[in-house]
């Protein structure tokens, strides 16, 4: 980087000059006459220009390869989540579905997933350091507020006493002196190893917030994957310090003083462990992940929100480790996939190549894969950060969808599919005669099909055998199913607006929802991963968030 006060290209050229503006994309300073060129280049005109002052504000983002030090950073691979160079992308992910250029891989940085994520925690780093210099300030002030105590309950102790005790009086108020010199020294060593950790963090979220408003998206792309190690680092010296800290007590504990007159008693520490704790965001996800067994007994309405996009509905919910919801939305392209918060608040959309009907998460991976009936295919996206990946035709219509032992099962015309993960077809089952609307896998490896148009939930095994139809009078449109900790079938039934209960085995237990509890043709409906929460898309563009217990 040029000199911040100095024009960079005048420097390179022998001229003198000040420089008033610097441009990030160039990471150079530049003077009037400079500045002046550089928006007249039709290739600079679209540069960051900013003021000089600000210069320093600047993080420095590393461009070379790690594994080789020669070798630019030009790529993004969307499978791993990493930067990588030309040589990394040959060797090490020669096999990813998709590697992007990073100015494509950047575009929409400032509105996604990963950005957000990125200052979740640097927010929850921050709100963690401030409690501890506050906590750390307020335990140095109170040694000296227990200083004083001490003294006092001495004293009233003293004068209890009589006069030939003063020496072992002046021996323990000098005890009380070195032990608060001691603690004091140890409180202002905390209080200062904190502050200089909260202001790494703080620094770290100035030049996050900085190049969010200023920089490129290439540059904060490259800045995230720069500062998420030392976010990580910050974090784990965190984790490490809160159990070593403690708050001293000093309490004067007085001697047995009718049989005992060598001492006036002792100093007596009590140590509490600090009290701040930080939860990362990966801790709080495996929470998230530990499932009730026990079935829901209870239904209430707690929230609901709408989706405000024109045409089309909500055909699908599923919910990520992380309790986020996906929505596909069939009628958008643009908007074809879209990430929620559990409360209803939005984060992303990801365009598709068409508009979207059924979703299934792939096990073990960032990837979920989506079907596209309206040009008969299917697609894979990274749900991280809302990417598309490739795409493949398949043979119908097909509309649910599910991944069971590394195989994609689709639902089409009254035909189940069952495909390799590089979307070679190894078997296919007749299953009905209608379109299979939605397709979930139980624990036990069966796979449940709603067909709406004949009022029926089927129930298969991977070799295709029927275990169970089940149909009724009241079961009037079967459109979606999720499946409790006791694999219990939750069904919706979008035209008598109804949410039934079977067991596992195709009976009917309840219904437990209704026209008058609010559902109005509802759709796709989900449990969170703790079956604490049910979402059901109700009517075409709006979700309801039941609280279950």
């Amino acid at each position: 980087m040029a000199s911040s006060h100095m024009c960079g290209p005048c420097t390179r050229m022998d001229k003198s000059a000040s420089a008033v503006k610097f441009c990030i994309d160039c990471e150079d300073s530049l003077c009037t006459d400079c500045v002046n060129n550089h928006k007249a280049i039709k290739a600079t005109a679209l540069h960051h220009l900013i003021d000089e002052v600000q210069a320093g504000k600047v993080f420095s983002i590393k461009r070379t390869c790690s594994d080789h030090p020669d070798m630019s950073l030009e790529f993004y691979c969307s499978n791993h989540e990493s930067l990588c160079c030309r040589t990394c992308s040959v060797n090490t992910h020669r096999t990813c579905g998709k590697i992007l250029p990073i100015d494509v891989a950047a575009r929409g940085i400032k509105s996604s997933v990963m950005l957000n994520d990125v200052i979740e925690d640097l927010k929850g780093l921050l709100k963690t350091a401030e409690q501890l210099v506050e906590d750390r300030a307020k335990n140095k002030e109170n040694i000296g507020k227990a200083k004083a105590t001490t003294l006092q309950t001495i004293v009233k102790f003293k004068r209890q006493l009589i006069q030939e005790l003063d020496e072992l009086e002046k021996k323990l108020l000098t005890e009380v002196d070195e032990t608060e010199l001691k603690l004091a020294r140890t409180a202002e060593s905390d209080l200062s190893d904190i502050k200089i950790r909260h202001k790494a963090i703080v620094d770290i979220s100035e030049q996050l917030e900085f190049l969010t408003k200023h920089g490129s998206e290439s540059q904060i792309l490259m800045l995230l994957n720069t500062i998420r190690v030392d976010i990580s680092k910050q974090e784990n010296a965190l984790q490490n310090l809160i159990p070593s800290y403690e708050c001293i007590h000093v309490n004067f504990k007085a001697s047995k003083i009718k049989t005992t007159l060598n001492s006036l008693g002792s100093l007596e520490l009590k140590s509490v462990p600090c009290s701040i704790a930080h939860k990362s965001s990966k801790h709080k996800q495996a929470q998230i992940s530990q499932e009730h067994e026990e079935m829901p007994t209870k239904f209430k309405l707690k929230n609901e929100f709408k989706v405000p996009y024109s045409n089309g509905r909500i055909a699908s919910i599923i919910v990520t480790n992380d309790n986020k919801l996906l929505l596909c939305y069939s009628g958008n392209d643009s908007k074809a996939l879209s990430i929620w918060s559990e409360t209803g608040d939005h984060f992303q959309d990801c365009k598709l190549a068409a508009s979207a009907w059924g979703i299934a998460i792939i096990p073990g991976t960032n990837e979920a894969v989506v079907t596209l009936p309206s040009i008969n295919s299917i697609q894979f996206v990274n749900i991280t950060n809302m990417t598309q990946g490739k795409l493949m035709k398949v043979s119908d219509h097909c509309y649910g969808i599910t991944v069971i032992k590394d195989m994609i099962v689709l639902g089409g015309m009254g035909k189940v599919y069952f495909l390799t993960m590089t979307g070679s077809l190894i078997k296919t089952f007749n299953v009905g005669s209608g379109n299979l609307h939605t397709l979930k896998t139980g624990k036990m490896e069966m796979i449940y099909c709603c067909e709406a148009v004949n009022n029926t939930l089927h129930c298969i095994d991977i070799n295709g055998t029927i275990i169970f139809s089940y149909k009724s009078t009241e079961f009037i449109g079967a459109e979606d199913v999720a499946l409790d900790g006791k694999e219990n079938l939750y069904v919706t039934t979008w035209r008598s607006n109804k949410l039934h209960r079977l067991s596992s085995d195709g009976k009917l237990l309840d219904t437990l929802l209704k026209k008058e509890d609010g559902l109005n043709a509802p759709f796709a409906v989900a449990f969170n991963k703790n079956y604490t929460k049910l979402y059901i898309s109700n009517g075409h563009k709006e979700v309801l968030i039941f609280d279950c217990a």
